[in-house]
């Protein structure tokens, strides 16, 4: 082997060294602004996640946690955008879509919210966070085509769909029964709001959350002359 030769392959080396060392230290800022998101520390997240965002595009968890620490900020906005660049990376994850469908809630997007968890379904019929969630958002108040503002019965029959298939996903899920109560009663389905009340009742023997959810349920059912 000539110099030159000896000389490209000790500068490849070197080259991927660097290489390796700058993958590790990217790591090493993602998974601190990992923890500082665990902690709630979302001002010190963001300054690591952004730092491992400029070195690396196309980290998908560096977007993903810098989407979260915005969030944890209020800067919706940019918390969407990580969020978007985070499906860019990978459009087929199930976790960008569902937080970019949170902050749309956050900020009363509710059409948006809606498009984005449906999308979720189709990629995993069986999430059962995207599912409740669209439980909850056919809940919300929205403008109608009159120009009135309310809850349409065709959103409320949506949402009972999605809480059914939440409550058969999770039989034990508390906030799917609590959900389902009153979406059943504002129906007028007094017998189907009745079954799972007691059965969100029985949850409440053992589940201090269950427990805690049956006043407002009881409420909402008696509402609707239950």
């Amino acid at each position: 082997m000539n110099r030159r030769s000896l000389g490209m392959l000790v500068l490849a080396v070197v080259l991927a060294v660097a290489g390796c060392g700058g993958g590790e230290k990217n790591d090493a800022l993602v998974a601190r602004g990992k923890a500082l998101v665990a902690e709630g520390k979302f001002d010190a997240a963001a300054v690591e996640l952004k730092k491992a965002t400029e070195a690396d595009k196309n980290n998908f968890e560096a977007w993903l946690q810098l989407g979260h620490a915005y969030r944890g900020l209020k800067k919706h906005d940019d918390a969407l955008s990580a969020y978007v660049a985070a499906k860019r990376i990978d459009r087929h994850s199930i976790a960008p879509h569902v937080a970019h469908a949170k902050v749309q809630i956050e900020l009363g997007r509710i059409e948006q919210a809606t498009t984005e968890l449906n999308f979720v379904v189709e990629m995993d019929p069986k999430n059962l966070e995207a599912l409740l969630l669209l439980g909850q958002v056919s809940q919300l108040p929205v403008k109608l085509p009159d120009g009135a503002t309310g809850v349409s019965k065709l959103s409320l029959e949506r949402a009972e769909l999605n809480l059914q298939a939440a409550v058969t996903l999770a039989p034990k899920d508390a906030q799917a029964h609590f959900e389902l109560v009153k979406v059943a009663a504002r129906l007028g389905k007094r017998d189907e709001a009745k079954a799972v009340f007691a059965r969100l009742q029985a949850l409440a023997e053992t589940d201090a959350a269950a427990k805690k959810l049956l006043p407002e349920a009881e409420a909402a059912l008696k509402a609707a002359g239950g």
